[in-house]
């Protein structure tokens, strides 16, 4: 995430990238540590990738209206993914918040101002050892990615789930999206 934040500073924005434990915790145990660590005033716009895009909507929800900016989500399982669902037989060695990440319907994000960036690098054939069906990362599909974010705040690239954060379209778009609203 350093190469996104330089460039998220570079935008004007001030940054901060934060460590969270995510092999030990619950996903609302992550989130009630991560409130902990946030700047007690101004408004708060938040960039997360895979599971740190679900942290940072949970986050941007306990935040109230005035302190709530934007949310960009990169790869983010907002429906779950097939593969965290194959992968539950190790929630010993992954963690608690693997087996909340199974497939589901997502919650209601309509307060948010978020766009969602999601990967379409995954071979086809990937599919039959993750499950995964439709355009994906390899972990998580565009569907899951996209959520429940509205037309216009949606942004599919030619991108791998693990390498996405890096990519300069990616980083390019995250940054557009936190200054403008939506994606170019």
């Amino acid at each position: 995430m350093r190469k996104l934040a330089k460039a998220v500073r570079a935008a004007g924005f001030r940054d901060m990238v934060i460590d969270y434990p995510s092999t030990r915790h619950t996903i609302g145990a992550l989130v009630d540590g991560l409130c902990d660590k946030l700047p007690p005033e101004g408004r708060l716009h938040f960039v997360g990738h895979s599971l740190g895009g679900i942290l940072a909507k949970k986050l941007a929800k306990r935040l109230g209206p005035v302190r709530r900016g934007r949310v960009v989500q990169i790869g983010a399982p907002n429906f779950g993914s097939e593969l965290a669902a194959r992968a539950a037989l190790f929630s010993r060695v992954m963690g608690p918040a693997l087996a909340e990440l199974h497939p589901h319907e997502g919650e209601d994000d309509s307060a948010l101002d978020m766009g969602a960036i999601g990967g379409t690098a995954a071979l086809a054939a990937y599919s039959l050892i993750t499950g995964i069906d439709g355009e994906n990362d390899g972990k998580v599909s565009l569907r899951s990615a996209f959520g429940n974010a509205p037309e216009g705040k949606k942004l599919a690239l030619p991108v791998a789930h693990s390498l996405m954060m890096q990519d300069k379209r990616v980083i390019e778009a995250a940054v557009d999206f936190l200054k403008n609203g939506h994606f170019e």
